[in-house]
């Protein structure tokens, strides 16, 4: 029997689209705070933090591509892995998926509707939200998104194709409101001269840079994702590559300006004092209260949005993992409910892991051991994702040497040799940001319980 596939559809616009629609979400609306806070205020640190990140992951993006055309007809992180590494590093990368990467994210981020939509009620209603209104409106949030993808999957698609264009409207009138203040040039020099001479007495420069980049990393992170659809873009390993390093760009220079615009109108104490709720506050000095309410509608459509596009994902990988060679079977999560054609085992069994995480995650933002430490749950798998993309960029250095992949081999390896300076500094600097080396640790920890969840030759 000829094996399936899926016919190419889509074409530049689509792919540099998805690239865009993964990595801006919720991320750069939840971060800013916390990346104040890792700088100790300083508000340069966190442009600096901004650049040296964004133009990582553009570097990241293009070395990556090496992979999407030596490879058009299929994509995706565990693809690559299994390609250059094998099938048990293969079902190791899924397993971390399938325990940490996935359900993690998809707790955090389904928190984070719950932070905007608890804030936006305190609008209507008198009362003040805690984290426990955040949890509790998050995991409702989630089992109604995990009954959506079950039984009307088409309907959570169109959700997501609107929500890819809304969420970028609040994004867009923050980043036109940097552009201006850019022009102005005073305000904004004047911003980031007093905030960084306020920290200075804190801790240096480049301290303070390094601390950004774990917060940062994670507005960044979901570039990727875009590449399992590879063999569905039409030409592919002309078009992808393209769509990786024209999509990560254009969030680069998004982000920037919407940082500049946010930091322009707030100080770095309110920032850090607001919290979350800082997009609130800077909504209502420049569109008073009916804007804010509009802007905090707009930014919950978006999270909405990027947490329903996790689930989406979380519930397939404990089925995809199943399916791997070299993974463990158990609890039947292959099975697939044949009377609404969807694994169902594996969503529960996923929805489970992510309740797990709803829980963590209200203890370590709620308890003083973590909170005084600034501990960040969401920090644990960025820190793996940036490992694995680091393995896979110098495993290109090898494929460049046997001539595997083609093309101007200065240009090439200058690339990836970029990727990995970048991987590094991001890995460096969490090293010895706070908390940095227990992120990567609890990152070998998952590494370490998935070599037994693995059979190997």
């Amino acid at each position: 029997m000829n094996k399936q596939v899926l016919e190419p559809k889509y074409g530049l616009f689509t792919a540099i689209s998805m690239v865009i629609g993964q990595v801006i979400g919720s991320g750069i609306f939840f971060k800013v705070d916390d990346i104040l806070l890792s700088t100790s205020g300083n508000v340069l640190a966190g442009l600096f933090g901004f650049l040296i990140v964004g133009i990582s992951v553009v570097f990241a993006s293009m070395a990556m591509s090496s992979y999407a055309q030596l490879m058009p007809t299929e994509g995706g992180i565990l693809a690559y892995v299994r390609y250059r590494f094998g099938e048990s590093a293969a079902a190791l990368v899924g397993w971390i998926y399938l325990s940490l990467f996935y359900p993690l994210l998809t707790a955090v981020l389904f928190t984070v509707s719950g932070i905007y939509i608890s804030h936006l009620l305190a609008e209507i209603i008198d009362f003040t939200p805690t984290f426990a209104h955040y949890v509790l409106i998050g995991v409702c949030n989630a089992f109604l998104f995990l009954l959506l993808n079950i039984f009307r999957p088409r309907h959570s698609g169109i959700f997501q194709q609107i929500t890819t264009v809304l969420k970028l409207l609040p994004l867009i009138l923050v980043a036109a409101i940097g552009v201006i203040t850019l022009i102005q040039g005073t305000a904004v020099g004047q911003t980031f001269t007093e905030g960084t001479v306020k920290a200075a007495n804190t801790s240096p420069l480049w301290t303070a840079i390094a601390a950004s980049f774990i917060p940062i990393a994670f507005a960044f992170d979901g570039w990727y994702i875009a590449t399992q659809i590879s063999g569905e873009v039409k030409n592919s390993s002309r078009n992808l590559p393209k769509a990786l390093i024209l999509g990560t760009t254009t969030v680069l220079i998004v982000y920037v300006l919407y940082y500049v615009g946010i930091t322009s109108k707030l100080s770095a104490s309110q920032i850090i004092t607001l919290k979350d709720n800082y997009i609130g506050e800077y909504a209502s000095l420049i569109a008073g209260t009916g804007g804010k309410v509009l802007i905090q509608l707009f930014i919950i459509i978006s999270v909405l949005g990027t947490s329903n596009g996790l689930l989406l994902a979380s519930i397939r990988v404990p089925y995809q993992f199943y399916n791997l060679p070299h993974a463990r079977k158990f609890a039947s999560l292959g099975s697939i409910n044949q009377l609404i054609q969807m694994p169902v085992r594996s969503a529960v069994f996923a929805f489970v892991i992510i309740l797990i995480y709803f829980a963590l995650y209200y203890i370590t933002s709620t308890v003083p051991f973590f909170t005084e430490r600034n501990f960040d749950i969401s920090a644990i798998p960025i820190a793996f994702i940036y490992m694995v993309n680091g393995g896979l960029f110098i495993g290109l250095l090898s494929l460049i040497k046997r001539r595997i992949i083609t093309g101007n081999r200065f240009k090439t390896k200058g690339t990836v040799f970029v990727a990995i300076f970048g991987v590094a500094i991001v890995l460096t600097g969490t090293l010895f940001s706070a908390n940095g080396i227990f992120y990567i640790l609890c990152s070998l920890v998952y590494v370490v319980v998935g070599l037994a969840m693995i059979k190997r030759n």
